[in-house]
């Protein structure tokens, strides 16, 4: 008899181990969003770091000038912030529209988040003067230091599009339009890509919005 008092008792012990380990478990969904862009090393392949962990390559820090005219810095003005990238110009008649009116929900998504911060870059800088970004900023209520508008030199513009987010610009040879990507960028407060997405697309935005949400919480899980 007492040695089944002590298995009971056993048991009695061990139940709020396991109601533990199962709350710790299954109690909360963690989801993790992918990360682009692994860096490659000579021979093409990825690059590891000291603990076997994918080495994901970083936007790197650029200067622009915004549509109030002001100098604008990623590393100064989107220190500790996420945000979202695209490439478009002023007189683009169609695609760039749906994408302005995109990136207006996000920015309403996202109003009393001080962390969540868009930014738009010109591939038509010699068109585009902070004058005329203003204009276009305007015309989707963008808020002047939530939704940036970017102008600045062409190849830095260009280079930055190719190399750092892998988007194709061109402007077509012997025409005034320009050839640019549609997709919006979601970088991450270490620079890292963690989604791109279809700009022009009223669902693929909604994932958009929806993952920001998961960073953001990813972010509030980190101790």
């Amino acid at each position: 008899m007492s040695n089944i008092k002590a298995l009971v008792l056993g048991l009695l012990l061990l139940v709020p181990i396991f109601v533990f380990i199962f709350i710790t478990t299954f109690g909360e969904h963690h989801f993790s969003l992918k990360t682009y862009f692994p860096e490659l090393d000579d021979s093409g392949e990825v690059v590891y770091d000291a603990k076997g962990d994918t080495v994901f390559r970083k936007i790197p820090d650029f200067s622009l000038t915004s549509q109030t005219g002001e100098t604008f810095t990623k590393s100064q003005d989107f220190k500790g912030d996420i945000y979202v990238v695209d490439f478009f110009f002023a007189t683009c008649p169609g695609i760039c529209k749906k994408m302005s009116s995109q990136l207006a929900r996000v920015q309403e998504a996202y109003r009393e988040n001080p962390n969540i911060k868009l930014v738009s870059i010109t591939v038509n800088p010699e068109q585009d003067s902070a004058a005329v970004l203003q204009d276009y900023a305007d015309q989707y209520n963008a808020e002047t230091k939530k939704w940036y508008f970017l102008t600045g030199p062409r190849e830095k513009i260009y280079t930055l599009a190719s190399e750092s987010f892998f988007l194709p610009v061109q402007q077509v040879p012997g025409q005034q339009d320009f050839i640019h990507s549609e997709k919006f960028m979601l970088v991450d407060k270490e620079q890292r890509v963690r989604g791109i997405y279809d700009g022009t697309d009223y669902e693929d935005v909604d994932r958009l919005i929806l993952e920001i949400n998961v960073l953001l919480d990813e972010y509030s899980k980190i101790k």
